[in-house]
């Protein structure tokens, strides 16, 4: 619904229409919607940017190949967990508990 302005006040501005500020509130939420999902997408390369340069970074951590993929038979000694010599055995002590409780 139109306001009627009065003659003598030329500094305000005439409403704008309910179209035009419908068209203007959707261009707005194109270009958040748009803005964010570019965010989103930029956040989730560099984090995987930075998680692989991390990854190679780590010492001692040899560097994924199909020869030394979880579950393949290469025994390499890269340094990785390995099992040990022997079983652990029983012991003739007493179980020994302590809590910080003085």
């Amino acid at each position: 619904m139109p306001v009627d302005l009065p003659p003598g006040d030329p500094g305000r501005r005439r409403p704008r229409s309910v179209t035009e500020a419908a068209r203007s509130r959707d261009e707005g939420r194109r270009r958040v919607g748009s803005a964010t999902r570019w965010t989103l997408a930029l956040t989730a390369a560099g984090a995987a940017v930075l998680g692989a340069g991390y990854a190679h970074a780590i010492p001692g951590l040899p560097a994924r190949s199909p020869a030394n993929a979880p579950g393949s038979t290469h025994s390499g000694t890269s340094g990785g967990l390995r099992p040990p010599s022997s079983a652990p055995g029983a012991t003739s002590q007493a179980p020994h508990t302590q809590s910080g409780a003085s």
